[in-house]
């Protein structure tokens, strides 16, 4: 079962046995949700001005690939790579779906190299003029048998905007 979650004018539709943490720093014009998983793997929901996005992005690739820049200057990082990219209608608007794998170095408190995915979709909203990033980290990878599948069924459900009757 899946219930409806709505702030700032967005709505998206999660597992009702999900928990949701608001970030109280949020407000209409940016701001971000978090969902998590019973196995804590974490669903975002992030927003901002449109105008602020489009004054530092040329495009939908290089606001991705801002954030991808800042994982791969984490010095734990061994490497981060797009492994999925393709363009998306979601909630009326083109959206970039994204699937990211990041490998981290082994470290003190961790002998081996581990591997975690992200998803994520970048999209513009002309109507409210705002972006929204939605992702998915992806850490324990027994919780779903199908992450992307179970991802993009969720971000589907994202309505940023009133949609007409």
């Amino acid at each position: 079962m899946t219930e409806k979650f709505s702030a700032y004018g967005f709505q998206v539709e999660i597992p009702e046995d999900w928990r949701i943490e608001f970030n109280a720093k949020n407000s209409r014009q940016r701001g971000d949700v978090a969902f998590h998983s019973p196995k804590n793997n974490v669903f975002f929901v992030s927003w901002g001005k449109l105008e602020d996005a489009q004054r530092r992005f040329r495009n939908l690739e290089e606001h991705r690939d801002e954030t991808i820049k800042r994982f791969r200057s984490d010095p734990n990082m061994k490497s981060v790579e797009i492994v999925r990219s393709a363009m998306e209608n979601l909630s009326t608007h083109e959206g970039l779906v994204s699937r990211v794998v990041a490998r981290r170095r082994p470290g003190f408190m961790r002998r081996l190299e581990s591997s975690h995915e992200v998803w994520s979709v970048h999209l513009y909203c002309p109507p409210t003029a705002r972006y929204y990033v939605v992702y998915w980290h992806v850490s324990f990878g027994d919780e779903f048998p199908d992450f992307e599948d179970r991802f993009m069924s969720i971000a589907r459900t994202l309505a940023c905007h009133p949609q007409p009757l």
